[in-house]
């Protein structure tokens, strides 16, 4: 700023005497002099009226040099950031006098540093004018000089969102994982899905924290697309050491009883049946067992040849509990003459065919007690002898010969236990099957040493060395048989004495399914308890049960009725319980009966025990006794009215 001669040449001169006079007796330290030279910016000063006043006069009414308006901000920042714009200011609008107001506008909007903002609009606030600066003042979510950064939020403490946060431009957003929902900005709160009935179908909804579960029932698994529970077939992952049967929601093991197996503990796996109880089957060597052939045809054959013809005789001592059954043939052919001895009605019966005479004699006590007897029969002249205990209880008169004579020798065929040719051409029907024992046996006077050896090699040709009347089953094969049920009322009674606690004792079988089983086990599948049982069943349904351990060496008793869709059991006379499956009773009419055991054709899984009967048994279906010999067929090993005794198993 220039100063003018007439208004400050008279104060200069003044200040320049005043200086001049002191200059000697005033000497400053080079810290005052610094101290008095160094300029002081005045406190509260306000820009709106001091500035501008100054601003006015030194840079708008004249234009200033950069000292000038160093002078008017009093400090550097301002000015550098003042003047640089003040020379644009003018070198635009001041040339022209009518541009005077323009660059008066120009010049004052300089010293503010907001005008214009240098703030992101988006980020800022407010911008604060500072002295040579600026401040934007941001908004939250905003940083930066300028207000230009956008803050992450979610970089600490997640943002304060309890799962998700995401950054926004100037801001933040929290979300929640599935299963939840936002609550206010920050919290998310589980959302409970089972409120939705139909959310899981039939099956049953279970809320968790943040999801939810379909449940199904053991064995089941849920089918999202039907939304339902589906059985799981858990025979498919092979479970079952050997037969598997699924069930809905579960399975099923079975072993093969035909085999000697039973289901072990585990409900998988199989171990073999052992026996509670061991039968005397010690056997004679020397004696004579009749039935071991269901077919009937005889157990021994044999043919004398005689050059002078002899007369017939034979002897032997003889047991059994079988009233009926042929105990021996002799003679030529069918239409020759013959003889056969039998047992009818439990007594010995003769029957004798001499040329074109045929006769049937019948006498003396009943033999089918059990006892020894010695039996004998005698040709003494023209009459045959029967002798029981060496007393002569028929006597037949006769007019041939036993012996026929072929090639000039005399020849005679005898057979045991059976006749040669079918059991039609006797002259009273009997069944030829005889469950009876030979012993001390003698052929026309003596004995042929080639039948004792071929016992002596074959045990099943013995008879056990102390029976019981009753049949007997090894626990092997069974006995089948047609019974005509003409109504669907059924009473079957059993009386046992059991060597193991597991076998079928009586089943209905048709085609591939059992409608009925009486049976021992030692697990009841629908208690889930393991112990000695009798179990009436269905195909795989238990419909009447008892604890029963009968394997004591004693007889029990064993009764079913089954009339309607009622079902009673009872065992030693006491009731058992009744469930509420019912029999099938319209297949009962169609049904063959089997004593003992099931086919092999009948798989596993048609019935709960498989395994054949073993011990002694007597039945009878609707009042009435069945003999095995009578049957359809029965395994040979099965003893029709011969049981061994019993003794308790070590």
């Amino acid at each position: 700023m220039r100063l003018t001669p007439t208004k400050s040449a008279a104060p200069a001169a003044l200040l320049i005497l005043l200086l001049a006079r002191w200059s000697d007796g005033i000497s400053l330290s080079p810290e005052e002099a610094n101290q008095f030279l160094s300029r002081q910016r005045r406190a509260n000063q306000v820009f709106e009226e001091t500035k501008q006043g100054h601003l006015e006069r030194e840079c708008v009414e004249e234009r200033c040099t950069k000292e000038e308006a160093r002078e008017v901000f009093e400090n550097d920042p301002e000015t550098d950031y003042f003047y640089p714009k003040y020379v644009a200011c003018v070198d635009k609008f001041g040339d022209s006098e009518k541009k005077k107001q323009d660059l008066v506008t120009c010049v004052h909007n300089i010293p503010d540093q907001c005008s214009p903002s240098p703030c992101n609009d988006r980020g800022t606030v407010r911008c604060e004018d500072k002295k040579g600066d600026f401040l934007c003042h941001c908004f939250t979510g905003w940083t930066g000089a300028r207000c230009d950064k956008d803050v992450d939020e979610c970089s600490k403490r997640n943002g304060g969102c309890d799962h998700e946060c995401n950054n926004t431009i100037g801001s933040y957003r929290c979300s929640c994982h599935q299963g939840y929902m936002l609550v206010g900005r920050q919290m998310c709160n589980d959302v409970d899905e089972c409120e939705d009935t139909s959310v899981c179908g039939t099956a049953r909804c279970e809320n968790n924290d943040g999801s939810y579960d379909c449940l199904c029932d053991t064995g089941f698994v849920y089918d999202n697309e039907t939304k339902t529970c589906v059985d799981v077939d858990e025979c498919v992952s092979g479970v079952c050491a050997e037969e598997c049967l699924n069930t809905p929601g579960s399975f099923r093991c079975f072993c093969d009883g035909r085999q000697g197996k039973k289901l072990g503990q585990d409900l998988r796996s199989c171990k073999p049946i052992t026996p509670c109880l061991s039968p005397s089957l010690k056997r004679n060597s020397r004696s004579l067992y009749l039935g071991r052939m269901f077919s009937a045809v005889p157990v021994v054959r044999l043919r004398f040849r005689r050059r002078i013809q002899t007369g017939f005789s034979a002897e032997f001592d003889f047991r059994t509990w079988d009233p009926e059954g042929v105990i021996f043939f002799a003679g030529g052919h069918l239409n020759s003459s013959w003889i056969v001895l039998a047992m009818h009605h439990g007594r010995l019966e003769l029957q004798l065919k001499y040329g074109t005479v045929s006769r049937v004699t019948s006498s003396g006590p009943i033999v089918s007690d059990g006892q020894w007897r010695k039996i004998s029969v005698e040709e003494q002249g023209r009459s045959l002898v029967i002798k029981i205990d060496r007393e002569a209880v028929m006597k037949i008169a006769v007019n041939g010969d036993l012996f026929t004579l072929k090639k000039g020798m005399h020849e005679l065929n005898l057979t045991v236990g059976g006749v040669p040719f079918r059991e039609d051409g006797l002259i009273n029907q009997v069944n030829p099957r005889l469950d009876g024992c030979m012993k001390e046996w003698r052929w026309l006077t003596g004995e042929d040493t080639s039948i004792q050896e071929t016992i002596r090699s074959n045990d099943n040709m013995q008879c056990f060395g102390t029976e019981n009347p009753g049949a007997y089953f090894p626990g092997t094969g069974f006995a089948l048989f047609n019974i005509s049920c003409e109504s669907q009322n059924l009473s079957v009674q059993l009386n046992l004495r059991p060597t193991s606690a597991i076998g079928v004792l009586f089943a209905l079988v048709y085609q591939d399914r059992v409608p009925l089983s009486i049976a021992l086990a030692d697990y009841h599948p629908g208690t889930d308890e393991w112990r000695d049982f009798v179990l009436v069943s269905t195909g795989d349904a238990i419909i009447a049960s008892s604890p029963a351990p009968l394997c004591d060496g004693e007889s029990h008793e064993i009764q079913v009725v089954i009339s309607g869709n009622q079902t009673m059991l009872l065992v030693d006379g006491q009731p058992g319980r009744s469930e509420d499956a019912e029999v099938p009773t319209a297949l009962l009419t169609q049904s063959s009966t089997f004593i003992g055991g099931l086919p092999d054709d009948v798989s596993l899984v048609s019935s709960l025990v498989s395994a054949p009967y073993s011990g002694c048994m007597e039945v009878s279906v609707n009042g009435q006794s069945l003999d095995l010999d009578q049957a359809i067929h029965k395994h040979n090993d099965i003893r029709s009215h011969s049981c061994p005794l019993l003794d308790s198993h070590q």
